[in-house]
């Protein structure tokens, strides 16, 4: 006993034994820590409108991007769902070395702007060139991050105690992570939280599918084949009268004669017209004539006519031929100082129709007769031969 506090007493003090105290913990925790980063909505076309903030203290990294972030990803994704932003769009992250958050473009298309707080008179400024990555950025408090449609305000307290703007209740907080598909329940549940609306109370029972597709057949069925109070006829109401429509347009807008059944029409092998609807009604409907507009007599032109003033302008004298003159006077050139004499053309009637008009009933008659008698010439004159 003795030699061992003797020992004990010869030993030299060493201050590594020493309990370092609660005053050095805290400063270690501080100096591995990062000061919280949020990030407020100002203004955005795809997030919804209560969702107003997105907490990230407790990572510090966090993704921009259209895609959900892969299964099992331990870093959050703020989903931002419009062809604006890139499927990974950009990085925010605490940097270790600078002891600052920084903000990098992943090589997006459309582009990462930041908006200085400090300079807010100055345009935001792009990160990088369309599909290029750009350097670390600093983000700094009250900067503004523009991705796409949607412009976040970064709130960074280096005393980590949120201030009264980006305080979160829990129920405008921006989802950071996505719900697997097989947990229907917990999706559901998610999504209307993140979506800020209201859980319903009321629990939906599972349907048999078959069972549904056959009751609402049955009813459809019994629908249609029961007739309705709203589609019985009524004593009371006015009743439903028949509007010839057809006499009412003909009478508001007559057509010419030829468009009046039974009427014949000026062409012989117009399409359309029956032969023996034509000898039908021949006798009681009498044979309309095609009305021939006169030809003109040819004469000078008026002072106001428009191609006359034209001509003029161009050099045209009158009682001059158009066309090009062989001399200089114009009189042995080829133009034409008689006018072309223009033959109109029965009502209805196209170019190159032949200035006539269909045959009438009776020569169409004889014409049958004698093709006939033809026929019949034909046949005795093959009987002879052959005899």
């Amino acid at each position: 006993m003795d030699s061992t506090a003797g020992d004990y007493e010869t030993s030299e003090y060493d201050p590594a034994y020493e309990w370092p105290g609660d005053n050095d913990i805290a400063e270690r925790a501080t100096s591995t820590a990062w000061p919280p980063l949020r990030l407020l909505v100002l203004q955005s076309s795809i997030l919804h409108k209560r969702l107003r903030v997105a907490v990230l203290d407790a990572y510090g990294e966090a993704q921009f991007g259209r895609d959900h972030a892969p299964v099992g990803s331990a870093i959050p994704r703020i989903r931002l769902k419009e062809m604006e932003v890139s499927k990974l769009h950009a990085t925010a992250y605490w940097d270790k070395g600078r002891r600052e958050w920084a903000v990098v473009d992943m090589g997006s298309m459309h582009g990462t702007f930041l908006h200085s707080g400090r300079q807010l008179d100055l345009e935001p400024i792009r990160l990088s060139p369309p599909r290029v990555a750009s350097i670390p950025r600093p983000l700094c408090h009250l900067d503004r991050l523009i991705i796409g449609s949607t412009t976040f305000l970064c709130h960074i307290h280096e005393d980590r105690k949120p201030c009264v703007e980006c305080m979160s209740n829990g129920q405008g907080d921006i989802p950071l992570f996505t719900v697997p598909k097989g947990n229907n329940h917990i999706a559901e549940k998610r999504s209307s939280e993140s979506a800020g609306l209201e859980q319903r109370q009321t629990t939906v029972e599972r349907r048999d599918p078959k069972k549904a597709l056959t009751t609402l057949k049955r009813a459809l069925l019994s629908r249609h084949h029961e007739p309705s109070e709203s589609s019985l006829p009524t004593s009371t109401g006015p009743t439903a009268t028949y509007v010839d429509r057809s006499a009412r347009r003909r009478a508001m807008y007559p057509g010419s004669q030829y468009d009046s059944p039974g009427v014949q029409s000026p062409r012989s092998n117009s399409p359309g017209i029956n032969k023996p609807s034509l000898e039908l009604t021949q006798s009681s409907v009498p044979h309309a004539t095609p009305h021939v507009e006169a030809p003109r007599s040819p004469g000078p032109l008026p002072d106001n006519n428009i191609g006359r003033k034209l001509l003029l302008k161009q050099g045209w004298k009158p009682g001059q031929a158009l066309g090009s003159p062989s001399d200089e006077d114009g009189k042995n050139g080829s133009g034409l100082v008689v006018p072309l004499e223009v033959t109109p053309l029965p009502s209805r009637a196209g170019l190159g129709m032949p200035d006539k008009t269909g045959p009438s009933p009776q020569s169409f008659h004889q014409w049958r007769e004698e093709s006939k008698e033809r026929w019949w010439e034909s046949m005795k004159a093959t009987a002879n031969g052959a005899g």
